[in-house]
């Protein structure tokens, strides 16, 4: 049987004290390591993991799961943007139930993020015009796609039409896939951590609403 002395109790609320402290540490960090991925150009070869994330909402199937790309990190209000074709199921989901889930995984720095999130679609507004004008032609070319996405096709087809499969759209061209562009903002409600090591895994949440706190879990 351990008998706790008045030191070890001093140094055992030291240690806690300091383990606490290092939480918005962890979690600035963690939101900065975003913010870069969103800065990072799609075709680099070498960046962060967190460029792409698994997007999951929900049906009335139960939970439905695809890769996006992440566009813009807000950190100090703690938002995350992506986009998607207007016409696809996944915003026709998000219209119906705008809770969702973001998850990420670094596999260089072997850590996941998982956020929980309610989303608000933007597509005939000045904050989708915003982020097109800022889109460059090769961004837009994917909403060029003259068929709805998932809908059946006799062939493989690009997602665009084909006389640019080895080019890109003008800009006068680019135009067109406006109608078919949509902005899902993510306003984060809790961001969980986790780091993998053999040396002991790290895992912590940061809750953003409907309070703030931010704790340590048990892997």
């Amino acid at each position: 049987m351990s008998i706790h002395t008045p030191a070890s109790n001093h140094q055992e609320s030291r240690e806690n004290s300091e383990a606490v402290a290092m939480l918005p540490d962890l979690e600035r960090t963690s939101w900065e390591q975003l913010l870069a991925a969103a800065e990072q150009k799609e075709d680099e070869s070498v960046g962060s993991g967190f460029k792409t994330m698994i997007m999951a909402s929900c049906t009335s199937r139960g939970a439905d799961a695809r890769i996006v790309i992440l566009r813009l990190v807000d950190i100090d209000h703690k938002y995350v943007w992506f986009y998607s074709d207007a016409r696809s199921e996944k915003v026709l989901q998000l219209e119906a139930s705008p809770q969702a889930s973001l998850l990420f995984w670094d596999a260089n720095r072997q850590v996941q993020l998982r956020l929980t999130i309610e989303t608000r679609l933007h597509t005939d507004d000045y904050i989708a015009d915003d982020h097109w004008s800022r889109l460059w032609v090769g961004g837009r070319k994917a909403y060029l796609s003259e068929q709805k996405p998932g809908t059946v096709q006799p062939h493989p087809y690009p997602g665009f039409p084909e006389h640019l499969i080895d080019k890109l759209p003008s800009d006068e061209e680019s135009e067109a896939g406006r109608k078919n562009f949509a902005v899902i903002e993510c306003r984060v409600l809790a961001m969980e951590y986790l780091h993998l090591s053999r040396r002991g895994h790290t895992r912590a949440c940061f809750q953003y609403e409907p309070e703030s706190r931010m704790v340590w879990l048990a892997p």
